[in-house]
């Protein structure tokens, strides 16, 4: 049985949902400790010795290690997610795509539908995939590095040139989003190189998809 495909916009509301927390309560807890020092005028106390502050400092280490660890481990499971998703083989009902990136512009291309989406100026390639299908991903760059960014989902990888990246991805409900882009500046018409992903239900992809 292959790995499922991840909705990547999830991993990262999840794993935000993470860190936003205690990303406040280390925030707290500086801004309250500074203060709490700087009304004691706690700079200019003499100190009593050498190891007067050892056990805070030790304590204050071990909690920060602690946290950095949980966050670590969050991270590295919820992108082990996604990155084992990119091997699941395609099944049916499973879309493939291959996505090339050139100076500057994008092109979509389905192998064996005989369908191709070309940008060029002023109208920008459509990424047309199905909601709630595995879609796979076939990505290079002709030229230079290129970023495949879609903001709403979350996702964003680097293309090489000569080399093939490989991902896969699912989109949980149809949707037009109008803010995909390359991530990675590539030149002067770096601006222009946006991308439009609209996602339709499985049915209406299927009817497309025979056009």
């Amino acid at each position: 049985m292959g790995i499922p495909a991840v909705d990547t916009s999830d991993v990262y509301d999840r794993t935000a949902a993470v860190y936003a927390p205690i990303a406040l309560a280390v925030l707290v807890l500086v801004v309250g400790a500074t203060l709490a020092f700087t009304w004691r005028g706690a700079r200019r106390a003499t100190p009593r010795g050498p190891d007067e502050a050892h056990g805070f400092e030790i304590g204050y280490a071990l909690v920060l290690g602690v946290i950095v660890a949980g966050l670590v481990a969050v991270s590295f499971h919820e992108q082990g997610r996604v990155d084992a998703a990119k091997a699941a083989p395609v099944a049916g009902g499973d879309v493939r795509v291959r996505v090339v990136a050139a100076k500057w512009t994008w092109r979509f291309e389905y192998p064996g539908l005989g369908i191709a989406s070309t940008g060029r100026p002023g109208a920008p390639a459509t990424l047309t995939v199905p909601a709630g299908r595995d879609v796979h991903v076939d990505a290079t760059s002709l030229d230079v590095i290129h970023g495949f960014w879609i903001p709403a989902m979350r996702f964003q990888r680097q293309l090489f040139p000569g080399r093939q990246v490989r991902f896969t991805l699912t989109f949980p409900r149809p949707d037009v989003m109008d803010s995909g882009e390359c991530s990675m500046f590539c030149g002067l018409g770096h601006g222009d190189m946006r991308f439009q992903v609209r996602v339709l239900a499985p049915a209406a992809f299927d009817t497309w998809a025979r056009r």
